[in-house]
């Protein structure tokens, strides 16, 4: 079930990339960026908060929820957050499924 709330989830982020066009990271948008440390392109999704647990988040992105789970990110990379909190997750997408390189709270910032 987490799976296909993901692969939703991602889908209509592609969705949010085709129509705003503009590639300006605003909150509750998907933004597609360009990667400067890997030729690999990095994702970017900002959302708030609204459930998880100690290695995954659920992120209400616009209308969406959609759940991304990172248990071998270093806690360098990884922002304690708490329900209501605004997050950007990083991520990659491999031939293994969809790698979380960073998780920033804006409450931190």
């Amino acid at each position: 079930m987490r799976k296909l709330v993901f692969v939703f989830g991602t889908i209509v982020a592609l969705s949010f990339i085709a129509c705003t066009g503009d590639g300006q990271q605003d909150n509750n948008k998907i933004v597609l960026a360009d990667s400067a440390a890997d030729a690999d392109t990095t994702l970017l999704v900002t959302g708030v908060a609204v459930d998880g647990a100690m290695n995954s988040v659920y992120l209400k992105v616009g209308d969406d929820t959609v759940e991304f789970s990172y248990p071998d990110l270093d806690s360098d990379h990884r922002a304690s957050w708490e329900i209501n909190d605004t997050l950007t997750v990083h991520y990659i997408k491999t031939e293994n499924g969809d790698s979380v390189t960073e998780v920033i709270n804006h409450a931190d910032a």
